[in-house]
């Protein structure tokens, strides 16, 4: 009956005639796998975005700038303080590229942010809302993103007061 289904099936008396030998001319190969793990990226506020002090109950807007300068414009009235531009330092991968972006804007105490930008280890991001990719990786020890934004204030701000307005800075490795 063996005989009669190698006729029909031919590839089985091959197969058959390697299980008798019983793997005489087999060999083995081990394989490794590697697998390289990146480091997490870390993000850390080394200053947060600072105005200086602006005219209450002045509408108007606001820009500042990757270097700490105001301008205003539109009603706007700058009265002084020290204005500071967000810094945050990035780490994280030798070798991986990062892609770098900004948005969910959320106003605040009638003042608006939007139209972010950033300046990834001395090099400007053209626009940071849509983002940079393939920047250079940050390493073990950082390299600094810097952040200016954009305000619109509404006039209802009275004197001493303060607004939180905020946005997020997205930071992937490719």
């Amino acid at each position: 009956m063996a005989h009669v289904a190698y006729e029909r099936y031919p590839g089985w008396a091959a197969l058959a005639g390697l299980l008798a030998m019983g793997g005489a001319d087999a060999g083995t190969q081990s394989v490794t796998a590697n697998a390289s793990f990146e480091a997490v990226l870390t993000l850390v506020e080394d200053a947060a975005i600072n105005f200086g002090s602006l005219k209450a109950a002045t509408s108007g807007t606001y820009v500042i700038d990757t270097k700490g300068i105001v301008t205003a414009s539109n009603g706007g009235v700058v009265l002084g303080g020290t204005p500071v531009h967000g810094q945050i330092t990035i780490s994280g991968s030798l070798n991986q590229t990062v892609a770098i972006s900004t948005d969910t804007y959320t106003a605040n105490g009638g003042v608006t942010p939007s139209q972010a930008t950033c300046e990834y280890d001395g090099t400007p991001i053209a626009n940071c809302d849509a983002g940079g990719a393939g920047l250079p990786a940050p390493g073990n020890t950082g390299k600094v993103l810097k952040l200016g934004v954009t305000i619109d204030v509404d006039g209802t701000q009275t004197p001493g007061s303060t607004a939180t307005p905020s946005f997020v800075v997205a930071v992937v490795y490719g």
